[in-house]
């Protein structure tokens, strides 16, 4: 038996055989043509463009026939590329300013992309350059006469892949057939990830190796909670696992009993708990962890598809459906969020000197507010319901909201002169991530209707350190005292005004530092999806004022892990049976 060790990015266990799939590294022809074939070479890439397109057409369908229509989004972008022409236009131009043929003209544009996504330092955008890299392999696959290898039709296998391109999982995953996912590389963010999460697919990534040391037909058990990875493993660790599966089946039913729960601490705090979501598919995740709202959708991935992010009417009927799949708790849509790491397509910035304190999310949308208002009348239509609410990030002054107000007045003045007389008001926030806006907050009662706290980035701008950075993430710690004060602040100057406060940072979602911010008098907390039943199981076997007594004490600590450690101490000694492994599974 081996053990492989990896991150776990779905939960669950699953057992089966392992079918390692790879594609194949074929070797790209590169050849000089002259002038005259630059139109036999165009006319390959047009065909090659037509299968494609009849490939991601079908997938589009089998994504829909598992999952609803939001899921087709996942390759819309693919699609989109194919026909807003500006890639194939590039590729064009390369064939006949550089007379290569097709083949190394692809070859040699995914290298320019790959190059400019490696340096953008934000996971979620860096990933989208998987959609230009999968489209363009299709494209080489597709130009190769005996069109390679088709995508397997797989049945009750544990995948195993180097990293697996988001038209490919797509196919793979809506057949309904893998029973476990294994990836070498990948990111938490990934469009696979999400759709092995959606499907309730176990799945470990960053396993070192795995699509080498894994063969076919190895019996294999991917475990989704530890992270783990078995390769022929023995009897006794089988029936190891057997009796973990039944562990944790039997949380999984204590789970279902927790969602019947009412949402209230063993003492009467009332609190919510919603999800955030980057793709709308991602709302289906949602109906298995009862009736909660979406108090985060990020809008950035509707920039990878032009087109969309482009049309006031498509965005219009995405919101719209989103809002009333989940009425009639709230949707709060986030604009978009770009600048700093993020530079993406429209909003591609020229560089400057320090992008973390430059022109980024909202100082954009009043700097170049034509696109945002695209945004915002679509999000303005689609709150028919009455249940959408609009968030700005990174919000500085004051002067911004004022600003920001007067575009989304503007907005819902030109939908009414073109005959939207029906509009609903919608509620304005902000999200509170730079540690100059906490002290705003007691200026805001007549600005916004609420708030939400980004606790990823306060974090970092607070404390000066990169989180995704090796060299200094262990200062990124939500025990520091400055961390510890500075949420405080924010919990009492909200409540001083009397505004609904959301916390949608990481910290929502990890159960001692949700349970600090249930202490320090949060209860609107938004979180990825599959962290809800558990934070729901902490927050219903505690009591809020034995929190608060707790947290009270934090605030004389000069060190991080003292306070931390007092904590945890005062947490695990007065529920001990909480944090039991064993009440996990």
């Amino acid at each position: 038996m081996i053990k492989l060790n990896g991150k776990s990015v779905s939960p669950g266990i699953a057992t089966a055989e392992a079918y390692v799939y790879n594609p194949g590294n074929h070797i790209v022809p590169r050849r000089s043509i002259s002038g005259k074939e630059h139109d036999s070479e165009s006319r390959r890439l047009q065909r090659s463009i037509q299968t494609t397109r009849r490939q991601l057409k079908a997938i589009a369908g089998n994504l829909k026939d598992a999952m609803g229509d939001d899921s087709a989004l996942i390759i819309g972008t693919q699609s989109q590329l194919l026909d807003e022409g500006n890639l194939v236009a590039e590729i064009e131009k390369t064939i006949r300013a550089d007379h290569i043929n097709v083949e190394w003209a692809l070859t040699r544009i995914e290298d320019k992309y790959t190059k400019i996504f490696q340096r953008i330092q934000d996971p979620t955008f860096r990933e989208r350059v998987n959609d230009i890299s999968d489209l363009l392999q299709r494209l080489q696959r597709n130009l190769r006469r005996n069109k390679g290898k088709s995508t397997p039709s797989l049945s009750n296998v544990i995948l195993v892949a180097r990293d697996i391109a988001p038209s490919e999982a797509a196919y793979l995953m809506s057949r309904g057939n893998l029973r476990g996912l294994v990836l070498s590389e990948g990111g938490e963010t990934s469009h696979t990830v999400i759709l092995a999460r959606t499907l309730e697919i176990p799945a470990v990534m960053n396993v070192e190796r795995a699509h080498t040391r894994i063969r076919s037909g190895d019996a294999l058990i991917v475990d989704g909670l530890s992270g783990e990875v078995l390769i022929n493993p023995d009897n006794r660790t089988r029936q190891s696992y057997h009796i973990k599966q039944e562990k944790y089946a039997s949380y999984l039913e204590r789970s279902r009993q927790v969602l019947t729960l009412p949402d209230r601490t063993l003492d009467g705090r009332d609190f919510t708990l919603s999800a955030n979501i980057e793709l709308p598919m991602e709302v289906d995740l949602l109906q298995s962890y009862g009736s909660v709202g979406i108090g985060l959708f990020r809008t950035e991935f509707l920039l990878t598809d032009p087109g969309v992010a482009g049309s006031e009417e498509e965005q219009f009927q995405i919101y719209r459906n989103l809002a009333r799949r989940v009425y009639p708790k709230p949707l709060i849509l986030r604009t978009f969020d770009v600048g700093r790491d993020k530079q993406y397509g429209t909003f591609a910035q020229h560089p400057e000197p320090n992008p973390a304190l430059g022109t980024m999310a909202v100082r954009l949308f009043l700097k170049d507010p034509e696109f945002f208002r695209i945004q915002i009348k679509a999000a303005l239509r689609a709150n028919e319901s009455g249940n959408l609410r609009i968030l700005f990030p990174m919000v500085t002054e004051i002067e911004e909201i004022h600003s920001l107000r007067r575009i989304v007045g503007e907005c819902r003045e030109e939908l009414e002169k073109e005959g939207k007389k029906t509009l609903r008001e919608t509620p304005l926030g902000i999200m509170v991530e730079i540690p100059g806006a906490i002290h705003l907050i007691p200026h805001l009662e007549n600005a916004v209707d609420f708030l939400s706290v980004g606790t990823n980035d306060l974090i970092q701008y607070l404390l000066a350190v990169d989180r995704n950075n090796p060299s200094v993430s262990h200062l990124y710690n939500p025990f520091h005292p400055a961390v510890i004060r500075s949420l405080l602040e924010i919990s009492s100057a909200a409540t001083a005004i009397n505004k609904e406060i959301n916390v949608c940072g990481e910290l929502a979602g990890q159960g001692f530092t949700a349970l600090m911010l249930l202490g320090m008098g949060y209860t609107h907390f938004s979180m990825n999806p599959v962290s809800i039943i558990e934070i729901k199981r902490l927050f219903t076997h505690v009591h809020y004022k034995f929190l608060c007594r707790v947290v009270r004490k934090l605030r004389t600590f000069s060190s991080r892990s003292d306070a931390e450690e007092y904590f945890i101490e005062q947490m695990v000694g007065k529920y001990p049976d909480l944090f039991t492994q064993q009440s996990l599974f």
